[in-house]
């Protein structure tokens, strides 16, 4: 009583208080583990088992429901719903006026800047002939790195592997650090370390669509640190790379588990990412790839990697052992840094040392692959799929490959078109009439690849009449001059998102791996800003011509009716 409630905030008080304590060697947080969690009686075990007829008991009362209420109306209240009913589609479907539009603040052609956005890039090498790519930006002092290995000497066959492999480098530890040892020294030292990988498709000449089989695939350790800690970074990094735990069955089980039971889950949440991965499998290596180390191929190899993983764990352990020793090696190494201009000069004699310690040369018994096995690589036939999901809802996905490899094309424009098709159009019919909670398009001009999704969709059959319908509603829409300038400052919106210091130095690094010159920005740049209505039209007559093929992950109901 009396006090003042912002008291509560003054947290320095309390503080100091809890740090004498720990100070003097007092035991706070034990006792409070053991009464809450350790020594807690209070539990409660909830056994969820699936009714496979649950879902029809809803729609059975769903429709007795309707049919009741449909009985207590009459005719007069009938034709009501059904007048209701059409006045609602066609406001869902009408145009904004123009009036109304004329309130909305917005950005003209004469803002938008004409140049591309460069990312200052310098290339050189280290100790050994190894790439150094160096982003001088200002960065307050923060040291951004990425140590990137080559993967293209792995066999298709071991890519699955490379999730699993990527977790255990930071949560394995090392032969001198125990796992937790290591994440403490990693947050004690460094702003962070993760590990991933890169896997991209390079442009072809004078940016035409790119090779089906061209890949850029790269293991990625991506750390930052303050320019006085870089040192220790490295050999965290160092550490990961050549003395992670890869012996470590109990952890790598554990992995392959999570893993498993998150894409379950993300088939649920998520079929249109998989759903779009699955498309894109059958038009060039890059996305055969994605799809095995990420889709559902990727699902079925962590069940076998799992069982693998508990009843016969030498063999497992000595697949990663050697794609370890395939892969560390310096002829495959690349480093990427974004920081301080002086910074960056101070940094070289470090990198030189790093890339010293590392293998010379892949270990005697590494993989033999080269790249050439992406060009005989079997990608998926273009067949309609469909992966039945336990949901009241649809993830309904079409493409095609639109472009060529090899063709060079106005591919400015038709990504004006694009976008545009899939804020209008398909925003009209698939989310706000159809009931989707989303839906759209994307072209990729770089694999010439393009697709249509939903996302949550309560239809199947007639999303995909409105995939069919799209072409003719694009080529007979008759675009305003306003229109047409609204999608192009959207498009070059997208271009012109805002990034980070460390995002630019990404940004740079990527356009370095597959290829992108400013040159070729540049021209995209200048097709978006000449786009016509011509080019809605062009792009409109190369979508009616293509042939598309589904996938579609859904429920057993809608595919049956479909």
């Amino acid at each position: 009583e009396g006090a003042n409630v912002a008291d509560a905030l003054r947290f320095e008080a309390p503080l100091a208080e809890l740090k004498t304590k720990l100070a003097s060697g007092e035991k706070v947080f034990e006792p409070l583990l053991a009464s809450l969690l350790v020594d807690n009686g209070h539990l409660a075990t909830i056994e969820m088992v699936p009714d496979a007829s649950l879902a029809e008991e809803w729609a059975a009362k769903e429709r007795s429901r309707l049919e009741a209420a449909k009985a207590a109306m009459g005719e007069e209240e009938l034709a009501d719903v059904i007048r209701s009913t059409a006045d609602l589609k066609r406001a869902q479907l009408a145009e904004d006026s123009a009036e109304d539009l004329a309130t909305i603040p917005r950005v003209g052609l004469a803002d938008l800047e004409a140049k591309v956005k460069e990312v200052p890039t310098d290339v050189s090498a280290l100790s050994g002939g190894v790439p150094l790519l160096t982003h001088p930006l200002p960065c307050a002092g923060v040291v951004y790195a990425d140590v990137l290995l080559d993967l293209q000497r792995l066999p298709v066959s071991e890519l699955p592997l490379l999730s699993l492999y990527a977790a255990l480098l930071t949560q394995a530890g090392t032969s001198e650090l125990d796992a937790t040892a290591l994440q403490r020294r990693i947050g004690a030292r460094t702003g962070g370390i993760d590990v991933g990988t890169k896997l991209e498709q390079p442009v072809g000449d004078s940016g035409a669509v790119g090779a089906p089989d061209g890949v850029v695939h790269k293991l990625v350790v991506r750390g930052k640190a303050v320019r006085d800690r870089l040192p220790d970074m490295l050999e965290l990094v160092h550490s990961m790379l050549t003395d992670a735990n890869l012996d470590a069955q109990p952890k790598a089980v554990e992995l392959l588990k999570e893993s498993k039971s998150r894409l379950e889950a993300a088939f649920l949440s998520s079929g249109n990412s998989f759903a779009g991965m699955r498309l894109s499998s059958r038009n060039t290596a890059v996305g055969y790839a994605t799809e095995l180390t990420s889709g559902v191929s990727y699902y079925e190899a962590i069940k076998e990697m799992l069982t693998t993983a508990q009843d016969d764990w030498p063999s497992l352990l000595a697949r990663l052992e050697r794609l370890r020793g395939t892969i560390n090696a310096r002829d495959g190494l690349m480093i990427n840094l974004t920081s301080d201009p002086d910074a960056i000069d101070g940094a070289k004699p470090q990198l030189d040392a790093f890339v010293g310690r590392m293998p010379a040369a892949p270990a005697a018994d590494a993989h033999g692959e080269d790249a050439s096995k992406w060009s005989r690589l079997p990608l998926a036939p273009r067949e309609d799929e469909a992966y039945a999901i336990v949901s009241q809802v649809n993830y309904v996905a079409a493409g095609c490959r639109l472009f060529e490899p090899g063709e060079i094309a106005d591919f400015g424009a038709a990504s004006v078109a694009s976008r545009a098709l899939s804020l209008g159009y398909l925003w009209d019919n698939v989310r706000v009439a159809g009931g989707a909670y989303g839906g759209g398009c994307a072209l990729n001009p770089t694999s010439g690849g393009f697709a249509f999704s939903s996302y949550r969709d309560p239809n199947l059959q007639a999303t995909l009449d409105i995939y069919a319908a799209a072409a003719d509603a694009l080529s007979e829409s008759d675009i305003s001059a306003e229109a047409l300038e609204q999608a192009i400052v959207g498009m070059v919106g997208d271009l012109d998102k805002p990034l980070t210091p460390d995002q630019k130095g990404q940004r740079a690094l990527n356009w370095h791996l597959t290829g992108v010159t400013t040159a070729m920005r540049q021209e995209f740049r200048d097709q978006v800003l000449g786009c016509s209505p011509e080019a809605f039209r062009a792009f409109a007559e190369r979508l009616r011509k293509a042939k598309l093929s589904v996938s579609v992950f859904g429920s057993e109901e809608a595919l049956a009716a479909a």
